[in-house]
């Protein structure tokens, strides 16, 4: 089975967020079609049909053990950043009104925002690492220019998310800004560690700092 080039997906993968959320203002199917479909199931899918084992597919991903304890460490400091900028800065992050807002108009229930909350809690943050820095890095990353290239697709459709979300547009600047630095960040730990882990477990540290933020919102100040 031959699929398309790698780069027609890394260009795909933005514009389906963006269909999903503007389009079609559904977060379910943005889940669905995009962390699921394409971060997870295409690069198993492309493996296999080039004849990988599991774990050659898991090597490709850069699934190693190196760089783990980095990760850890920078997955637990994550974490912690987007907490304590909510204590510092509440107003550079949605309040209940406008968060309630913004789910509702993307088919979620801002009363059980807990499948939610769960589902980019644990699969938002590895799903993306895996796809953008473990499968398009590890197959199209050749030198900066690469690299750039897909820190800048990767970021694009986060325009329309923290547009959404964030309050102001000094909000928006700064938490744009805090996107293309950690993708930047990341795309450097893929090539300096031979690893994914540093992106995984920091990406997914920082998700659910964020969602622990959502959470309070949402829950504590209804």
């Amino acid at each position: 089975m031959n699929l398309p080039t790698p780069w027609l997906w890394a260009v795909l993968a933005p514009l389906l967020v963006i269909v999903g959320l503007a389009g079609l203002h559904s977060v379910p199917i943005v889940f669905a079609v995009y962390h699921v479909g394409l971060c997870l199931l295409l690069p198993a899918v492309s493996s296999r049909s080039r004849g990988l084992s599991w774990r050659e597919h898991a090597q490709q991903l850069g699934l190693v053990r190196r760089g783990l304890a980095s990760g850890a460490m920078l997955g637990v400091l994550s974490a912690a950043l987007p907490v304590m900028a909510f204590v510092v800065r509440p107003d550079l992050f949605p309040d209940a009104e406008s968060l309630h807002e913004a789910l509702a108009g993307w088919s979620l229930d801002p009363a059980a925002p807990g499948a939610m909350i769960l589902f980019m809690g644990l699969i938002n943050g590895p799903a993306e690492e895996l796809f953008w820095r473990g499968w398009l890095q590890g197959q199209l990353m050749r030198g900066p220019v690469g690299g750039a290239v897909l820190v800048l697709l990767f970021s694009s459709y986060h325009v329309l998310t923290i547009g959404t979300l964030a309050p102001s547009p000094g909000g928006v600047v700064l938490m744009l800004a805090g996107v293309l630095g950690a993708a930047s960040f990341w795309t450097w730990s893929r090539h300096r560690w031979g690893s994914v882990w540093p992106a995984v477990l920091s990406h997914a540290g920082g998700t659910a700092g964020y969602m622990a933020v959502c959470w309070r919102v949402l829950v504590e100040q209804p």
